[in-house]
């Protein structure tokens, strides 16, 4: 049974529990706090592939470009030379100008290559080839 003075209602006791408002405040506050770590948990997950990509598409380049240096080694002036080399899955690898000529023995030529790769890395690289 409920003893009260007289004049006292029931609202002015005081239980020592929570109110429905504070737990809704706490569950909303720790809901914010756990999607904003799922959050840049997952942004971070994706950087991360976004850079090993990147990193990858930087090591195809360099691969074609010492492939591009070796075809030309045993190049002759004005003769075709055909780079040998096959980029990994998910890679692709284009090149300016298209057509593979040894240049002048007193000249040297600008290529340009260009890699594509998986997740929208796009990087070039602007070589100098010379038939030696």
């Amino acid at each position: 049974m409920v003893t009260r003075r007289p004049g006292q209602s029931v609202r002015e006791r005081r239980d020592s529990g929570e109110t429905l408002v504070e737990i809704l405040i706490t569950v909303v506050i720790t809901g914010l706090t756990v999607t904003a770590l799922v959050s840049s948990l997952g942004v971070a997950g994706n950087a991360g592939n976004v850079h090993r990509s990147s990193v990858e598409s930087d090591v195809v380049m360099r691969n074609y470009a010492e492939a591009t240096k070796a075809a030309v080694r045993g190049c002759v002036a004005g003769a075709p030379y055909t780079v040998v080399y096959v980029p990994p899955a998910g890679f692709t690898v284009a090149t300016q100008p298209t057509a593979h000529v040894c240049p002048n023995l007193d000249a040297t030529q600008l290529v340009a290559i260009t890699v594509d790769g998986p997740l929208g890395v796009h990087q070039t690289m602007d070589i100098k080839v010379r038939t030696p």
